[in-house]
């Protein structure tokens, strides 16, 4: 028995996840992928050819190089995702990606879907929750850490939602967001949970991003948008302003079946939880990891290979012409195991009582040395800095999410 734990231990540790390694995510919309002539698109062999759509993809995957991938407008057939596994992930020897099931109590032509790296994780639910059009759908992964061992496991959860399209759908686009946020606040209170997919979302005031950001009655499971604090947070729906930011259409001119119009819609998104944006349970978000593929800023209205691309090789830009009217979004989580003892020892700091109604007392695991303190709302703007103190006054803020920040170490506290 001991040598069988042995071998296992070799095993995490040779093929999953160490201390210090790094998770990247992909969320990408497919564009109708393998479903021809539904009756919602125009899309047909002759122009949105899978063969060429699998190329294209292959080349995305091999420039990001995503342990997980994420995606909408997936084709419906069981057989697609075994094909797709097939022609486009474990290809050249390679045999480790993985899905699941596909589940669609909605029995829509095109669904949500997910692709991981076996070694690193692995999948232990998958919950479709009924939503319109289209379910919702909730995996629940662990990563294969040698933490594993001694019972400690580094949950990831990953939703991907993909609401209702057109201005004349906020109400539902809301509606689909509050099925999510209900089901994370009974399940996910206090863990790692990504949110992705699709939106369909024109402007950050839209009630569904205020829902998941701001004004869900339970503070502690709003999500955090990684761009809150490069600009990208607004009335982005065809404006320049936020031209680094948009993520849809990759064509200025159509053939019916991809959008036209060029870059002007930042619809696709990755958001996480504060627990993966500070690093509480053991991932976290590696700062400006975020990025539309392919996004140079340089394209707005224009299609993403026009007068070449900047941020992306050329074979790379062509592929995000031809694969989809969608840019990817991607990030990157930084992995830390209950293994680094002096790491952990170093971030001892203690912030009670949290929630507070106004005084927030302060504990350090080691002295300090830097004596100020700094406080931030989930958007990164800093609302109160000064001397460290073992008690400080925060009566004067709002009630939500708040971040202290002392010597380089960050705790999370609510404000009633």
């Amino acid at each position: 028995m001991k040598r069988f734990f042995i071998i296992i231990a070799f095993l995490l540790i040779s093929w999953g996840v160490g201390a210090q390694d790094t998770i990247t995510v992909m969320q990408y919309n497919l564009l109708q992928y393998g479903n021809y002539n539904s009756g919602f698109a125009d899309c047909y062999e002759t122009n949105n050819n899978t063969q060429r759509k699998d190329e294209c993809i292959r080349t995305l995957l091999d420039y990001v190089k995503p342990d997980i991938f994420t995606v909408c407008e997936f084709g419906k057939p069981q057989q697609l995702q075994s094909d797709f596994l097939k022609h486009n992930l474990n290809t050249n020897g390679i045999d480790y990606w993985k899905s699941d099931n596909i589940v669609n109590y909605a029995n829509s032509s095109i669904i949500n879907h997910i692709f991981y790296d076996s070694r690193k994780m692995e999948l232990k639910k998958h919950v479709a929750l009924r939503t319109s059009p289209r379910d919702t759908d909730v995996y629940e992964l662990y990563l294969k850490t040698s933490s594993l061992l001694s019972g400690d496991t580094i949950k990831l959860v990953c939703i991907v939602a993909h609401p209702k399209a057109g201005m004349n759908y906020e109400a539902d686009r809301r509606a689909t967001m509050q099925t999510a946020m209900d089901y994370i606040n009974q399940h996910y209170q206090n863990d790692n949970v990504l949110i992705m997919g699709d939106f369909n979302m024109y402007r950050a005031s839209e009630s569904g991003y205020r829902l998941l950001t701001q004004t869900y009655s339970n503070s502690n499971v709003l999500f955090v948008d990684p761009l809150a604090n490069q600009g990208g947070v607004g009335e982005w729906n065809s404006n320049s302003s936020f031209a680094p930011f948009h993520t849809q259409s990759t064509r200025r001119w159509s053939d019916e079946c991809f959008s036209s119009g060029g870059l002007d819609d930042r619809f696709d998104f990755i958001l996480m939880s504060d627990e993966i944006y500070m690093g509480f349970n053991k991932l976290k978000y590696v700062n400006n990891s975020y990025f539309a593929v392919g996004n140079d800023g340089r394209h707005f209205d224009q299609s993403i290979n026009q007068n070449g691309n900047s941020a992306v090789p050329d074979i790379v830009a062509e592929a995000l012409f031809d694969g989809s009217d969608h840019l990817p979004v991607t990030m990157k989580m930084k992995v830390y195991g209950n293994w680094d003892v002096e790491e952990m020892a170093l971030d001892a700091m203690r912030v009670y009582p949290n929630p507070t109604d106004g005084i927030i007392h302060i504990e350090t695991g080691r002295a300090t040395s830097q004596q100020e303190f700094r406080i931030t709302n989930v958007m990164g703007q800093v609302l109160m800095k000064g001397q460290i103190a073992q008690t400080i006054d925060v009566s004067g803020l709002p009630a939500g999410i708040y971040f202290i920040q002392i010597d380089g170490i960050t705790r999370k506290f609510v404000k009633n």
